[in-house]
């Protein structure tokens, strides 16, 4: 008899997860720019960002090494339980209003993520089996951009509250963390035996080109995938940095009302991830790249042209982040199919890796182009971005014009 499948507490903790870090990171957008001189906007948003995502950079070649050599319950067990102290350091900067206090708790959240997130992706196929690889995976991106909504709409109201605000932010912060902790007891899973040893170099540039020359000789498309996500994650950061710019200044929205709309936004990526997992079915179908790609590219490049007010911007962004969803899923879920066994925790942290520096690219490209030429034209930066990475895809991984053919069912 089948035993069966119980997803909920693996989803349940990364949704949380995510949740408190788009919750603290955009209180510190929001909130901390008041305690710094008016103008430096850019540069909380660019620290925040960066906070957040240096630690990926820094330590992946570690978690990836931790989610080969310990079970990927217990990795995922001892990072939910960490959250919660980081989380009381987070609150104690918004009681004393220290932007060192904040960033420094952003840093350690990152930290947490970075050790939790290849044991995530990792016990997808320990959980639910080779069949529901991309089941899983389209359910657990739909939960995160789901955690990415939820914090930035939280943060959004709580930053226009006056009265209680910190406890508020207090509770906020427990409460998620202590959920999160409690759901990563119920994670369970049939994994393989761990590793007794791994002889990794923890030095992140030496594990770039490590497992880059690992992808040339055993599976040369890792490289491209990789790289294929990298971008979409430097993409995707780019247009949230903007939005925190662009609604205030250009569409003259209120703290809320962009929180609204980013939510609105995470909405439309989660849904795209969910529809990506369906259309995919039981299979990986790199053919539903290509209709992504263009989806985004297409909407944010209708944004630059027409410049539009606030109810049309938040349609075509939607939209554009609907198709960025869908764009995501098959990378994921080719690598999880392609990668086996325990090099899988290896080649997830690689990518989480290239993807924050990524990011952190993002981070400066986003500060240089806001800077030099305003929110407007960051998007025409942004498509010129996404469409690069379309046809990149398109002309380099194997099989999407037949993937495409099957899933649309339309001869090409």
């Amino acid at each position: 008899m089948k035993t069966k499948v119980n997803w909920l507490p693996l989803f349940f903790s990364n949704y949380l997860g995510v949740l408190n870090d788009n919750l603290l990171k955009n209180l510190i957008c929001f909130i901390s720019i008041y305690w710094v001189a008016r103008g430096n906007e850019s540069i909380i948003i660019m620290l925040a960002t960066g906070f957040m995502v240096l630690p990926y950079i820094l330590f992946s070649p570690y978690s990836g090494l931790l989610a080969k050599t310990i079970q990927k319950q217990k990795i995922v067990l001892y990072a939910k339980f960490a959250e919660i102290p980081i989380m009381t350091v987070a609150f104690t900067g918004f009681w004393i209003e220290n932007i060192y206090v904040v960033m420094i708790a952003m840093f350690f959240m990152g930290l947490q993520s970075c050790i939790y997130s290849p044991s995530k992706y990792g016990l997808i196929r320990d959980i639910g089996g080779e069949e529901k690889i991309s089941y899983g995976t389209g359910i657990i991106e739909m939960l995160t951009f789901m955690g990415v909504l939820t914090g930035t709409f939280i943060a959004g109201v709580i930053s226009d509250i006056i009265q209680n605000q910190i406890w508020i932010i207090f509770g906020a912060f427990m409460l998620i963390s202590i959920l999160g902790y409690i759901s990563g007891l119920y994670v369970k899973a049939v994994e393989s035996e761990p590793l007794k040893r791994a002889n990794e170099s923890l030095n992140p540039i030496s594990f770039i080109l490590k497992n880059y020359k690992w992808s040339i000789k055993n599976a040369p498309e890792l490289n491209f995938i990789v790289l294929g996500l990298a971008t979409f994650w430097l993409v995707g950061s780019m247009i949230q940095m903007n939005m925190l710019i662009h609604c205030p200044q250009n569409l003259g929205l209120t703290n809320t009302e962009t929180g609204i709309v980013m939510a609105l936004v995470a909405i439309s990526i989660g849904l795209g991830t969910w529809i990506s997992g369906i259309l995919a079915k039981k299979s990986v179908e790199v053919g539903i790249i290509p209709v992504g790609g263009i989806g985004l590219t297409v909407n944010i490049l209708v944004i630059y042209i027409l410049n539009p007010g606030s109810y049309i911007f938040t349609a075509l962004i939607m939209l554009a982040a609907f198709s960025a969803g869908l764009l995501k899923v098959p990378l994921n879920a080719w690598m999880q199919e392609n990668i086996k066994g325990r090099k899988l925790g290896d080649a997830i942290a690689y990518n989480n890796l290239v993807d924050f520096v990524f990011i952190l690219i993002s981070a400066g490209l986003f500060g240089l182009l806001e800077t030099a030429f305003g929110s407007r034209n960051v998007f025409l930066g942004i498509a010129i971005l996404s469409t690069t990475l379309t046809l990149f895809l398109m002309f380099k991984l194997k099989g999407v014009k037949q993937s495409f053919t099957k899933v649309f069912k339309i001869k090409v």
